[in-house]
């Protein structure tokens, strides 16, 4: 303190942070810690992920060039399509690369890689409009996808105090008929980002702070269309905002058999002209390379009516051609395109072009190193590994079959085990179950015979060697019912649960500490201990019974069914115990994740919460917000007294109806299956 203050000269520092004034020998500082809204907080942690997300994914389908594809998208209103103005405010069209066709906010997107400053008007437009809801309409491989992708990032990186969180969602997993809208959206976000908790999505959606970007209305079934549109206008209601995507085909007759989607401006993709590819290819195309496209061009221009001109009108199959003959490949022309003794129909073109697809985006090679955060071989990293273009193929068809069996075009990782057919899987489970059992019980078998011997000694070697085949004898008699046995009982098993089940969301807790989630109460202790009882009793029993008639069927055994029920009553019995083990010390470990609490992601700050926070005291470090070991930032505590601190940190884990910050990537939140 100065001689002034010490006098009792009194000195106000007043800012908009805090108010210092001093008398009499004592200094009292007040500060007033503002914490932001929390559901602010949650919408621009979630607008950072998203934004990360698909920056990635722009960047692996290649939709951040320069040279962009010249989609024209034109803007439509009234008629089949829309009920609404365009983005612009009338009805127009706009072109790709800004080259002035269409006037103001008229002016449309390109395909995948839009320049900027249209892309720029364009979400100009749309962020002006009184509803914001837009409909993107286009044939097959016309870039309604790769639009929807640039139009979230362009949002994103916009994105200011308020505005709503621009989220892209696959659209073929909702059944409108069985599952409510904003069900399915709630359920979504959670998938798709784990780390938020369900209060924060709730209150996101109540307050419209989530703008649905829903790619692939023509991915539902044709009879569910027309419902899907009814239950979006009846969820929007209210006046929230929306991006849907579509082919045009499908989208007209939905609203036809029900309604457009109200309030929406709509653009529609316009084919692309021949000299708009021809532009294309020859600009994209290094100085080096260009003359290889010669042929190819000129071939288009001299009949416009070709195959391949046909072909090359979808930016989808002009961006297939442009990467499958970037590179010069022995015995390759992009040339051959045009030649019908080649490629007689557009059908052939498109196949090759398709077929060209995976040796394109992955050539064979070494592989790059592993991305931050994966785990990599056990092996030197990445050393010596090749990629296959073959084997990626042949993976990729394997996951496309498994896909189109389910019906779906979602891919949970915990459904791959149903990619392979029952019978394999049933043979394959029969085969380990028995291979075990007979690892088990033939040794136990072995030396139990040897033991109970009443006989002369027979001496250490041939007693062993009796113990070996009169455990093999016992591995073979009861190795195979029991093959038998664990297959049906699998088989059984997946027909009436029909599928894969969920996994939950569950941390394994051993030990006790404060903050973390609750372990799981007495009752629900003995519910899973009595479901694996009941589970053991009923497998043992089933087991141990099958043994029995297979026994009888191979040997004729008169008392194999009596034998086999008295091994479905010990197996059901060891079964049981070990079940209901098995299922109270899960029960008991498990500490089930609330999502109505998520758990604060690695790297988090302090939990935000709502309104203000008041601390008075002497001028201390302690009150800058930084301690050991946590991130600089405002202090989840208060500190009162002269020199002293009072309270404590707040919780490592976020508090109901706080959001906490993200983690490293969509996927990563502890505590989930």
């Amino acid at each position: 303190m100065t001689g002034a203050e010490r006098g009792g000269r009194r000195t106000a520092l007043r800012g908009s942070v805090a108010l210092q004034y001093g008398d009499h020998s004592v200094q009292n500082n007040y500060f007033t810690l503002v914490f932001p809204d929390p559901v602010e907080v949650g919408a621009q942690r979630l607008g950072r992920v998203v934004l990360g997300q698909w920056r990635q994914e722009a960047a692996l389908r290649g939709l951040l060039g320069s040279r962009p594809i010249p989609v024209r998208w034109r803007v439509t209103s009234g008629g089949e399509a829309g009920d609404h103005p365009g983005p612009g405010g009338d009805q127009g069209e706009g072109q790709g690369e800004g080259q002035g066709e269409g006037q103001g906010g008229d002016q449309g997107e390109g395909q995948g890689e839009e320049s900027a400053a249209d892309l720029a008007a364009f979400a100009d437009a749309f962020s002006d409009s009184e509803r914001r809801r837009l409909v993107v309409l286009g044939g097959a491989g016309s870039g309604k996808t790769s639009l929807a992708v640039l139009l979230v990032i362009e949002l994103l990186q916009r994105m200011d105090e308020g505005d709503p969180v621009p989220v892209l969602l696959s659209l073929a997993s909702w059944r409108p008929g069985e599952e409510h809208f904003a069900r399915w959206l709630e359920r979504q976000l959670l998938r798709e980002y784990p780390y938020l908790d369900l209060d924060t999505v709730r209150v996101l959606l109540r307050d419209q702070r989530v703008l649905p970007v829903l790619d692939g209305l023509d991915e539902l079934p044709a009879p569910e269309r027309p419902e899907a549109l009814e239950a979006l206008n009846t969820a929007l209601a209210e006046g929230g905002p929306l991006i849907l995507t579509s082919r045009t085909e499908d989208y007209e007759a939905a609203a036809g058999s029900a309604s457009v989607l109200q309030e929406a401006a709509v653009v529609r993709a316009e084919p692309l002209t021949v000299e708009e590819a021809v532009r294309y290819l020859l600009a994209s195309a290094t100085p080096q390379h260009r003359e290889r496209w010669r042929p190819l061009t000129d071939a288009l221009g001299e009949d416009p009516s070709c195959p391949a001109a046909e072909v090359l009108r979808v930016p989808l199959m002009l961006w297939l051609c442009r990467t499958a003959y970037r590179r010069p490949i022995a015995g390759r022309l992009p040339g051959d395109l045009a030649d019908r003794s080649l490629f007689p129909s557009a059908v052939a073109i498109e196949d090759h072009l398709l077929d060209s697809l995976v040796p394109a985006v992955c050539p064979a090679g070494p592989l790059p190193p592993a991305q931050p955060g994966r785990r990599a071989s056990r092996e030197a990293p990445w050393q010596g590994r090749q990629r296959d273009p073959e084997r990626v193929a042949r993976w990729l068809g394997f996951l496309a079959r498994h896909l189109q069996q389910r019906g779906t075009a979602d891919l949970a990782w915990w459904e791959l085990g149903t990619a392979v057919r029952l019978v394999p899987r049933m043979i394959v489970t029969g085969l380990v179950c028995a291979l075990c059992l007979g690892v088990v019980v033939g040794p136990l078998d072995g030396v139990a015979a040897v033991l109970g011997h009443t006989g002369p000694d027979p001496g250490l070697w041939p007693g062993l060697v009796q113990g070996v085949l009169l455990g093999a004898a016992d591995v073979l008699i009861n190795g195979v019912p029991a093959a038998v046995a664990f297959a049906l009982v699998h088989g059984a098993g997946v027909l009436l649960r029909g599928g894969a089940p969920e996994p939950s969301r569950v941390r394994i807790r051993l030990g006790g500490r404060a903050g973390r989630s609750r372990a799981r109460s007495g009752p629900e202790i003995l519910a899973r201990a009595g479901l694996g009882i009941a589970g053991g009793l009923a497998g043992g029993f089933g087991i141990g019974l099958v043994q029995g008639l297979v026994r009888k069927l191979l040997t004729g055994d008169p008392l194999a069914l009596r034998v086999g029920l008295v091994d479905g009553v010990i197996y059901g019995a060891m079964f049981a115990f070990a079940g209901g083990i098995s299922g109270a010390l899960m029960a008991w470990c498990e500490a089930s994740v609330d999502i109505v609490s998520a758990p604060a992601p690695p790297g988090s700050c302090w939990a935000a919460t709502a309104g203000r926070r008041s601390c008075s005291g002497s001028c201390s470090p302690r009150c800058s917000g930084s301690r050991p070991g946590r991130p600089a930032g405002p202090p989840s505590s208060c500190w009162t007294g002269t020199g002293g601190a009072s309270g404590s940190a707040g919780p490592s884990r976020t508090p109901s109806g706080s959001v906490s910050s993200p983690p490293s990537g969509p996927g990563s939140a502890p505590g989930s299956a």
